[in-house]
């Protein structure tokens, strides 16, 4: 009872943090605006617009999600899944037989595709590795919407194309590469152990780290890794377009 008030307080919190706080960090970052009240578009005419649309869309499924897993955890709202346990995709695809695996003592199994395992009084340890499942690519996409904002922020009050503006768009760009791979490995690296934790036996031929390498990598093809390089070529366009705007403006 009281675990399930505490997760709930801390999303109200970090709703409460997104609704109040990401605006007002943003609001201090652009700082005071130069020119008369209402000289810069933010309508559709505004350059920045449909990524601010887009963002503010991501941002609120964000919240949204993290209220509808805060539910589920405390009240099991998923099918096959109860109240304060933790199940976990172990990757091994059921196909009418048991083929020797097993649930280890505390935690049972359920079939549906792939077999899911879940653990009915989870440890301290599993909720852990539980976490590591899930918080990694909500992190990445906290990461991301806080990169955008500032990035909107910084066209707003001096432009798109500044030294400042290619550089968040660089970075951008590097968070969209290694947060992807990273993230898919910490949430494998989770699936892993807390599979071995509860099923019997190990499923993972190869090996958890060679696992957990393979399955980074392959989390980046095709997007992210198209959509990475993508940013970084526009940040390199940028500094060019920059350099050569003060070259013209210093010829002048």
């Amino acid at each position: 009872m009281l675990f399930r008030h505490i997760l709930i307080g801390v999303v109200l919190a970090a709703i409460a943090g997104g609704l109040v706080v990401v605006p007002f960090i943003v609001g201090y970052v652009r700082g005071p605006q130069a020119g008369p009240a209402g000289s810069r578009s933010v309508g559709p005419g505004d350059p920045m617009w449909p990524l601010r649309r887009v963002a503010g869309y991501y941002g609120t499924f964000l919240l949204l999600y993290l209220v509808g897993t805060a539910f589920d955890a405390s009240y099991g709202f998923s099918p096959g899944n109860t109240r304060l346990s933790v199940c976990v995709d172990t990757g091994y695809p059921y196909n009418g037989a048991a083929h020797g695996f097993a649930a280890r003592p505390g935690a049972s199994l359920s079939v549906g595709g792939d077999v899911t395992a879940c653990a009915q009084h989870p440890s301290l340890g599993q909720w852990v590795l539980f976490g590591l499942t899930k918080v990694p690519e909500l992190v990445l996409w906290g990461l991301l919407l806080l990169l955008i904002w500032r990035l909107i922020a910084e066209a707003a009050r001096r432009g798109p194309f500044t030294p400042r503006a290619a550089a968040f768009v660089w970075l951008l760009g590097w968070t969209v590469i290694a947060g992807t791979y990273i993230a898919s490995a910490l949430s494998h690296l989770g699936a892993d152990l807390l599979t071995g934790m509860l099923m019997t036996p190990a499923t993972y031929g190869p090996g958890i780290v060679v696992d957990v390498l393979f399955r980074g990598l392959r989390a980046l093809l095709p997007v992210p890794a198209l959509a990475g390089a993508a940013l970084l070529t526009f940040a390199r366009i940028t500094r060019i377009g920059v350099v050569l705007d003060e070259e013209m403006k210093a010829t002048v």
